[in-house]
């Protein structure tokens, strides 16, 4: 039995076959690829925006809560001019 040796032409008909499959393999993979991180970009997106509202909420928060300090602080000085001014009015001498 002789063993027929493949010509040049069946050759390069099977290298470009294995060259299709493993382009195809790769092309998959980047899909593939591509689809992952895309998932992670929108997961990333979702978690930077929950951050972000969670930021925005407690500036909001500290804002309100600053305004309520300054505002008590100014009717607790109006409230201590006041006695200041009745301690005056009554010659009595205050001790800080």
């Amino acid at each position: 039995m002789v063993k027929q040796v493949p010509t040049l032409d069946q050759r390069l008909d099977s290298i470009d076959t294995q060259i299709e499959r493993i382009a195809t393999v790769v092309v998959k993979g980047f899909n593939t690829s591509n689809k992952k991180q895309q998932v992670i970009r929108d997961e990333l997106k979702q978690s930077i925006d929950i951050y972000a509202r969670a930021v925005d909420a407690y500036a909001k928060q500290s804002e309100t809560y600053m305004q309520e300090m300054l505002a008590l602080g100014n009717k607790v000085d109006r409230l201590e001019k006041q006695i200041e001014q009745i301690a005056a009015h009554l010659n009595i001498k205050l001790a800080y």
